[in-house]
């Protein structure tokens, strides 16, 4: 069976580029900015992948024995699910963070106010 996935990653400057360089180059993955790609037709065996989880465990497994990951990588997939016909995504490896543009908005909303205090 064959799934289009979206991979996006975070490995700052020590990561194993290389090891998921080539695993994203063998599935014939394609740019899709900085720190991510797509794989239009990722191939799994559909006779023990049932479940979204499955799914996940799969990816995740296959990456864990191809990539050294760090403390701090990250990788995270996006998916249509097995299950229905919704879109699914997970950190395959890592977790979210505080978003850098966290306070943007705020700080955007005071400066425009034209207070005489």
């Amino acid at each position: 069976m064959k799934k289009l996935i979206f991979i996006s990653y975070d490995f700052g400057m020590k990561g194993d580029y290389d090891g998921l360089y080539k695993w994203l180059d063998e599935n014939n993955a394609e740019e899709r900015g900085y720190g991510i790609g797509i794989i239009k037709e990722y191939s799994y065996d559909n006779q023990s992948i049932k479940t979204d989880n499955d799914f996940w465990e799969f990816v995740r497994n296959e990456l864990k024995e191809r990539v050294k990951l760090g403390s701090n990588d990250r990788i995270y997939m996006i998916w249509n699910s097995l299950e229905s016909n919704k879109t699914k995504a997970a950190f395959l490896f890592g977790r979210s963070k505080q978003s850098p543009w966290t306070g943007y908005a705020q700080n955007n909303l005071l400066q425009n106010l034209d207070l005489d205090v």
